[in-house]
């Protein structure tokens, strides 16, 4: 059975991948020497949190709005 390539294979999509597996693989060598990162979307990324399939939401008590 021939490869049929898809029309996602192509370099553009190449080097983002290959871009994004750089990044990750930074992330998991900060939190392996006890870094704390806080992704784009506002995630905590440590050590307990890393391997989470769910993220924690954090937000900040300035943000929640208040009755009073």
């Amino acid at each position: 059975m021939a490869h049929e390539p898809n029309a996602f294979e192509n370099q553009i999509f190449h080097h983002y991948r290959q871009k994004a597996k750089e990044i990750n693989k930074s992330i998991e060598l900060l939190v392996e020497h006890n870094y704390t990162v806080v992704d784009l979307e506002g995630h905590i990324i440590n050590k307990e949190t890393i391997h989470n399939d769910k993220k924690p939401i954090v937000s900040s008590p300035r943000y929640i709005k208040k009755n009073s």
